[in-house]
């Protein structure tokens, strides 16, 4: 009985010792080939202008009025500062440096598909890990979005690592582990603001659920805040505000105004370093006269960011009803598909199919999932129901989906994998 378990335990292991480096090799492949055809081609106006202002005054910048260049407090910094970094190393000129940025992305797109395959592993054998890892893998919106000039491969990547990290601190409370953790989760708050709350609320779970004793809880605690200090700082002296980024208010009122849909609303204005222009609608004449009249100086970010946050307030408070349904409508869309997305290729069936499949799976999966008392499987789902709940109350983009993907896998292979053992398969 003894040997068989063990050939069947040597047996998972060459599985793994040979398929994973091939699915490695392979998953790396097929994204260099897939964004050849399919990748953007420029760096947009927010992040060229950001990219300039770097590199030309060493600045992290967006407007420039009369001559002035404005500290920027509108988008968070590391995504601005790992293109800039690229840049550096490699002395690229703007073409080569897209091609590059792109390229980086793909290399950290293919490590977070070993990285997948190790969460896994805390809920599934071998074999299985390694078909759930094919599917993260091949999924079209997983490899699109390494051509994209976004965070999207940035954020999934260290998203996957804080989750590993997450449950192996709660095992082997380290110096080492307590100190990569805390490095991770300080990137991923200075890569997607919300991510502070998560953080907070998923540290505060695994204190409560006992799997972290009191003093490593504040060793965390102090070295996140210390890694995240130098950027607050930097906001404190510029405007007098310790804060991650000043976009709250503007994100809150593109999901929650007059023509406001799931996936925002179309841009109402083009804004450029030397100059802007407001786009006036009808349904924004109060807002357009407003950020008209706005005063041009380093607290513009600031100010603007404050009228976007008081419409979106005051249309919340007028129309409960309207938006309550709007966040249901947005919190089903993202654990789902947006039937109405005006997004380019939404509708393909290449990126559909899977997405709705699924999502579809992972929905009998979340409650038996839930079933088991694991402190693995609740923490999974009360960080699925941190991001559903906190994107929903702004709006939801296609590559947002991406943020959810990899438990949603997960929650479609317990419930098939429930359906097999119940028929006996």
């Amino acid at each position: 009985m003894k040997k068989k378990i063990n050939q069947i335990l040597d047996s998972q292991n060459n599985i793994k010792i040979y398929f994973l480096p091939s699915l490695l090799i392979l998953s790396f492949l097929l994204r260099i080939v897939t964004v050849y055809f399919i990748r953007d081609t420029h760096f947009d106006n927010e992040w060229n202008n950001l990219l300039d202002n770097l590199i030309d005054y060493k600045t992290f910048s967006f407007y420039n009025f009369n001559g002035t260049l404005i500290p920027s407090a509108y988008l968070p910094p590391v995504y601005p500062f790992f293109v800039y970094i690229i840049k550096i190393v490699g002395s690229f000129d703007k073409i080569s440096l897209l091609y590059a940025v792109i390229f980086v992305q793909i290399i950290l797109s293919t490590i977070s598909v070993y990285l997948f395959y190790k969460l896994n592993e805390n809920f599934f054998s071998n074999k299985i890990s390694l078909i759930n890892t094919i599917v993260f893998s091949i999924v079209p919106l997983n490899i699109i979005v390494c051509g994209q000039v976004s965070s999207a491969s940035l954020q999934i990547f260290l998203s996957l690592l804080f989750l590993n990290f997450l449950f192996l601190v709660t095992k082997y409370q380290t110096n080492k582990n307590i100190l990569l953790f805390s490095v991770i989760s300080a990137l991923l708050i200075l890569t997607r603001g919300e991510f502070i709350i998560i953080f907070l609320l998923m540290i505060s779970f695994v204190y409560l659920s006992k799997k972290i004793e009191l003093l490593n809880l504040v060793k965390i605690l102090v070295l996140v805040s210390i890694l995240i200090s130098p950027y607050l700082v930097r906001n404190y002296i510029h405007f007098n505000e310790i804060f991650i980024v000043k976009s709250v208010g503007y994100n809150l009122w593109k999901g929650n105004n007059q023509i406001s849909k799931v996936e925002g609303h179309p841009e109402i204005m083009t804004e450029s370093p030397k100059n802007y222009e407001i786009i006036p609608r009808r349904e924004f004449k109060n807002l357009y006269f407003k950020l008209n009249n706005l005063e041009k100086n380093r607290n513009y970010e600031i100010e603007r960011d404050k009228i976007f946050l008081d419409e979106a307030v005051a249309n919340l408070n007028n129309n409960p009803i309207r938006y309550f349904k709007l966040y249901i409508k947005k919190f089903f869309s993202y654990f789902f598909i947006d039937f109405n997305s005006s997004y380019p290729n939404y509708y393909n069936l290449l990126h559909i199919f899977p997405i709705i499949l699924l999502s579809i799976l992972s929905l009998p999966g979340l409650f038996i999932f839930g079933k088991e008392k694991k402190f693995e499987n609740r923490s999974l789902i009360l960080y699925l129901f941190i991001n559903l709940a906190i994107f929903s109350a702004f709006f939801i983009l296609p590559r947002y989906k991406l943020a959810i993907l990899p438990i949603q896998i997960i929650l479609a292979a317990y419930f098939i994998i429930y359906k097999l053992k119940k028929n006996k398969v």
